[in-house]
């Protein structure tokens, strides 16, 4: 069979990272081709062809024609995404990015849309009858003062865009509250669900008709905002939770899920409609979403459930080691890389 192309993007990130490994890993002859803004990014050295783009921090634009010719002169057949910050862009040009290279981009726009907000994501999963968190606006003064008799200190505020728990703090008085109300930009006030060791990240992938192939549930500890220490359990409740979470959002391909495990049942906090840090984990225990986009978007595949294993994850650091020129030519736009030049774009 001839190797499918795989673009991955952000290929320096965890979630980049995390897709190279469940790619490498698949049963499926894969080529990828990684970009990344840092020269030093270490998912550039893992993959097969590396390019250089433009940061899309100040302007889209060139970032986006940048994955335009990366995907030509490649030949790629599927773009897998690795930062979430480009999710919205490419939901937006999704029809034009697939008209001009060929490409196929696996992501529903709507589901970008709703899962990109955390307010819109509550107000729409409370509509479909998923339990969430009670959520309120902090400058809706009539529903925090209800919000406020029901619930005590601490609350949970976060941004309504941002990912990772980056900004996300514990509220533990109204000092702090009106202090984070301005300093966070456009937050939401939750309650605080508790027990916090009964956190459950869950994966799952759907068909473009809705069918779920397949779910899997770690429960987590976290560092920094990631999943550090992970255990693969058998729990259909939540799982059946998370698959209503993400048809509610109407995403399609890699989702994930998080919730805790409330005296009260299960609440749904976060709804990502991407791939997670967690990708390569769910690969090692039976839930290949790389593969399994490649098999239904690529090859038109209708999927078998995949047979899930149990098992526990530990992560820790790993090193590389290079020489001192490669920093040298990484900071002139371009250094050597198996052999080739490491394209900039």
């Amino acid at each position: 069979m001839k190797p499918i192309t795989v673009l991955v993007t952000g290929i320096g990130s965890t979630i980049g990272i995390g897709i190279a490994k469940a790619l490498r890993a698949s049963q499926l002859p894969v080529r990828i081709v990684g970009v990344d803004c840092e020269p030093l990014s270490i998912g550039l050295f893992r993959a097969d062809q590396a390019y250089l783009v433009p940061s899309a921090h100040e302007d889209a634009t060139p970032y986006f024609e940048s994955l335009i010719a990366i995907s030509r002169t490649e030949g790629v057949d599927i773009l897998l995404s690795g930062w979430e910050g480009e999710l919205s862009l490419l939901a937006e040009r999704k029809s034009e990015f697939e008209e001009r290279t060929g490409t196929i981009l696996p992501l529903a726009p709507e589901g970008i849309r709703i899962g990109s907000d955390k307010w819109l994501t509550f107000q729409t999963l409370k509509a479909a009858g998923v339990p969430v968190p009670d959520t309120v606006l902090p400058d809706d003064r009539s529903q925090l003062e209800i919000f406020r008799k029901q619930h005590s200190y601490p609350f949970v505020m976060k941004p309504r865009c941002s990912s990772g728990s980056r900004g996300v703090v514990l509220v533990h008085n109204d000092e702090e509250f009106e202090f984070f109300s301005r300093y966070l930009r456009n937050p939401v006030v939750q309650e605080h669900l508790l027990p916090e060791d009964q956190e459950y990240t869950i994966g799952l992938f759907l068909q473009t008709d809705g069918k779920p192939v397949g779910t899997l549930a770690l429960k987590r500890s976290l560092m920094a905002g990631l999943s550090y220490r992970m255990q693969s359990v058998q729990h259909p409740e939540i799982c059946h939770i998370a698959i209503q979470a993400a048809r509610a959002l109407s995403m399609i391909g890699a989702a994930n899920v998080q919730m805790r495990l409330t005296p009260d049942g299960a609440k749904v906090f976060e709804v990502n409609p991407r791939f997670s840090s967690a990708t390569c984990v769910r690969a090692e225990f039976g839930l290949n979403e790389p593969e399994l986009a490649i098999r239904h978007f690529v090859f038109g595949e209708d999927l078998p459930p995949p047979l899930i294993k149990e098992g526990i994850c530990l992560r820790f650091w790993e090193e590389m080691y290079l020489p001192i020129d490669a920093k040298t030519s990484a900071q002139q736009g371009h250094f050597s890389y198996r052999g080739e030049i490491l394209s900039k774009f």
